[in-house]
């Protein structure tokens, strides 16, 4: 009975453990609901945040160029400042529409019933809703629009015009400027209309952007993108990857407490081995690039520098230059030589026809002088008799003429082809002593014993001293004839000492050559044994490799083993430490009974000594009273 009622029953401190753990349990459960309520709120929140500040939707080709923007992934986050708080120190754009134009209004409304019509706006739209709204209508409209873009269930307080201006501000419109607290009283006013207009045009735009928002049609964003979507040359896919990688295992574990993920990690290990390939591939097209390049830098490298031909023209002509240009200034020279015997020429031509015409004048008077003369017969005979006979001698003196102009014309002749002859031999000294570069044969290194002396031939033909001219001749001959001659010995002797010297240096040259030789048959022999060795470490490098190879399946297969004990173990521990938590809990549950079980035996036990001490005392006094009443009687 004891053991019944102390088996059946537990006790206070039970229940108080089975309340505090049934406590716990519904603690956990529900910080685990509050938890996952709080994550998903705040995916949400980092989503739209995203949605706000990060995520670029781009719209198709049919949607209006408003909603497009361009995306600001590439943009690193560390340089890039908070939008949150530039927004409340950067103004707001200026209004750059034309509000006032008819067809833009036309625009506009067209674009709001569009938008209206297809969003389903619960109220009617017509015409004069769109041309001159009713403050109700246009509040209305406003709110709709409103709630589509920040919040279906937002609140709004009793006075419109101030939560309206609020919003704007907010949105940063950019003609906010232009609208004021009584455009939201009199919206349809013509002078209000326009501005309103344009503003409701705005917010539908803004609209249709939040509407395509997430649309994968539309947008370009790499964080809004699939990591499988975007090129594998993206500067951010990795990390997109393990974002991606990172927020599914998360979700798993948390919603559903997974522990491996099979499907993430084979996804994972698929984009890495698309990277793996792209990246193979791209190594392979830049190792050939590189090949390609080095064996155009080895050309480049053995070939002869084009500077260095370039600078071996460029010295050739400017030597070829210096040469042209003496060359000029000779030619230059012998043109003013020959100018200057062209003007001699010419003034004794003049000076013989003012000779000629002194004499025609002289007969004419003579030839005047005898017809004014009488003169007789045989004076006329005589006369002519003398006329033939001067003119007999002057026909011999013409004869003679005419044989000593041949013959000064023959001397003239020679004397020109003499002349030529002098120019051609001179033009070829000249250029002798440009080869040698030497137009004054004068050296700074010329000894004493060679006398210093002008090899220049300056000398003009056309004089008429024929006396001067030999002397010249003569100093010619004796000044640069020896001295050239004593020149010529010298470069003898020089040529002989460089002969000397070259064949010394030739000798030099054969004992270098077999020296060389001698050591090329060296280095030869060096090559072959370091071919050898070569040979020998390569065989020991594949036989390493072989070595490497092997003992890298079997430690891969070591590790294999390694891990799958492991994890055995792990499994094992884990199982163990289960097993052992239960026993624990199971030792602690039999403790706690075999105490309260002791418990209720010693408080068995003394009520039953109780009972047995009151019976013995009722015994004894039953004894007594039944002693005194035997001993009464």
């Amino acid at each position: 009975m004891i053991g019944s009622s102390g088996g059946n029953q537990p006790s206070q401190s039970d229940r108080d453990k089975f309340k505090g753990l049934s406590g716990q349990a519904s603690r956990r459960s529900t910080l685990n609901n509050i938890r996952s309520t709080e994550t998903r709120e705040l995916v949400n929140s980092v989503n739209r945040l995203h949605g706000t500040f990060g995520r670029t939707p781009q719209t198709s080709r049919n949607m209006p160029s408003s909603i497009r923007r361009s995306s600001v992934y590439a943009s690193s986050n560390a340089n890039r400042p908070s939008l949150q708080s530039t927004s409340h120190i950067a103004a707001p754009p200026k209004e750059s529409r034309p509000v006032r134009d008819k067809n833009f209004q036309i625009e506009c409304m067209r674009n709001l019933s569009d938008y209206l019509v297809n969003v389903r706006y619960p109220a009617p739209v017509t015409s004069k809703t769109l041309s001159s709204p009713t403050a109700k209508e246009f509040q209305s409209i406003f709110r709709y629009l409103a709630s589509t873009l920040i919040d279906p269930g937002m609140i709004w307080s009793k006075k419109f015009e101030d939560d309206a201006l609020t919003m704007l501000k907010d949105l940063r419109y950019p003609g906010l400027e232009s609208i004021s607290k009584t455009a939201f009283t009199a919206p349809g006013a013509p002078q209000s209309w326009p501005s309103m207009l344009a503003m409701l045009n705005w917010l539908v735009e803004l609209c249709k952007a939040h509407d395509n928002w997430n649309d994968t049609n539309c947008i370009s964003d790499p964080i809004l993108s699939l990591p499988t979507e975007l090129p594998l040359d993206h500067p951010y896919l990795e990390d997109r990857m393990l974002w991606n990688f990172a927020s599914k295992t998360y979700n798993q574990w948390f919603d559903g407490g997974a522990e491996e993920f099979p499907e993430a990690e084979q996804e994972l290990m698929e984009m890495y081995d698309r990277v793996s390939v792209a990246n193979a591939e791209q190594t392979f097209s830049l190792a050939g690039i590189l090949q390609k390049y080095q064996l155009e830098l080895q050309q480049l490298q053995i070939q002869e520098p084009p500077l260095r031909k370039l600078e071996d023209e460029y010295l050739q002509l400017m030597g070829d230059k210096t040469k042209f240009i003496a060359f000029i200034d000779l030619h230059r020279q012998k043109a003013d030589k020959t100018r200057q015997a062209i003007l001699k020429i010419r003034a004794a031509v003049s000076e013989q026809r003012d000779e000629l015409e002194t004499h025609r004048s002289n007969l004419i008077v003579i030839e005047n002088a005898i017809a004014a003369q009488n003169l007789s017969p045989d004076e006329v005979n005589r006369m002519n008799h003398e006329r033939d006979s001067l003119h007999r001698a002057l026909d011999d003196l013409r004869g003679k003429i005419a044989e000593a102009s041949q013959a000064s014309y023959d001397n003239e002749m020679l004397v020109t082809r003499g002349m030529d002859r002098f120019e051609t031999l001179h033009a070829e000294y000249a250029a002798l002593t440009h080869n040698i570069g030497k137009r004054s044969l004068q050296s700074e290194d010329d000894s004493e014993n060679v006398p210093m002396f002008d090899a220049d031939i300056d000398v003009d033909l056309g004089v008429a001293d024929l006396d001067a001219l030999k002397s010249i001749g003569t100093f010619m001959r004796s000044s640069i004839w020896q001295g050239l001659q004593s020149r010529r010995e010298r470069y003898r002797q020089e040529k002989l000492t460089l002969d000397n010297h070259a064949i010394v240096q030739e000798d030099l040259y054969d004992r270098s050559r077999q020296e060389v030789e001698r050591q090329m048959e060296e280095v030869s022999t060096l090559e072959v044994k370091l071919k050898m060795i070569h040979d020998q470490a390569d065989a020991a490098q594949t036989k390493l490799a072989t070595d490497n190879v092997n003992t890298n399946k079997v430690i891969a297969q070591l590790e294999n083993e390694v891990t799958s004990m492991l994890a055995a173990s792990q499994q094992g521990v884990l199982v163990s430490q289960s097993q052992l938590e239960s026993d624990k809990i199971a030792y602690k549950e039999l403790r706690h009974r075999t105490a309260i079980l002791q418990d209720t035996l010693v408080s068995h036990i003394g009520i039953h000594i109780d009972a047995i001490i009151r019976a013995k005392e009722h015994t004894n006094n039953s004894l007594r009273s039944i002693r005194l009443i035997a001993e009464a009687q």
